[in-house]
């Protein structure tokens, strides 16, 4: 192995240990009550160390929410295989992105005193997986019209309104609270509403 690869392999060690640690702290403490001192030391790093990777909190922080992105992606991606129904697929989508929505706000811990310094950060973050999502959803609905198991239509201004609507109970089920963190009876609330939504809508575009 050459010099190069050894010092490259050391490199995403490093950056694997920084996110591990990251993800740990953002999902006790949150956000906000995180400092950089404390994961630099979790790993035995200096603060200096940490800053020479990520110059901020806000873009550790970023960077750990683009890996959980990463990761709902990928697990959706990999349950559309051939000869699973469609319906199926949309009940998978809505309960992997109740898992990502969770951990997001896990990860925040976020607090509406607080939302106004994160809005920018947060507002990039859903940005970035709103159109990869869309196109994931509109994928298993042209698998629903192609094996007729759903009516034809705009499978775009579908999946449009499908995330568009789940994101609405979501954010309901959060908008009179000032911590973002959901009850257990609050959460099996939501998980109810999004249940009904996601089956009133596979009912509807079904053939």
């Amino acid at each position: 192995m050459s010099p190069k690869n050894t010092d490259q392999e050391e490199e995403n060690s490093k950056i694997d240990d920084i996110m591990k640690a990251a993800q740990q702290r953002f999902g006790q403490y949150g956000l906000c009550k995180t400092t950089m001192m404390e994961i630099a030391t979790d790993i035995g790093l200096s603060k200096a160390a940490l800053y020479y990777y990520y110059p901020d909190k806000e873009s550790l922080f970023e960077a750990v929410v683009l890996k959980e992105q990463k990761q709902f992606l990928e697990e959706l991606t990999s349950a559309i295989k051939p000869g699973t129904k469609a319906s199926t697929l949309l009940l998978t989508y809505v309960k992997k992105r109740q898992d990502y929505f969770d951990r997001f706000m896990n990860l925040g811990k976020l607090r509406y005193e607080s939302m106004s310094t994160s809005k920018p950060l947060l507002c990039r973050l859903s940005e970035n997986l709103l159109l990869k999502e869309q196109q994931l959803v509109r994928t298993i609905l042209e698998i629903g019209v192609a094996n007729k198991e759903f009516k034809k239509m705009n499978t775009q201004d579908q999946a449009v309104f499908l995330i568009t609507m789940l994101q609405g109970f979501r954010l309901y089920a959060v908008k009179m609270q000032n911590d973002l963190v959901m009850s257990e009876e609050e959460h099996a609330a939501l998980d109810e509403n999004l249940k009904k939504a996601i089956q009133l809508f596979i009912r509807d575009i079904s053939l």
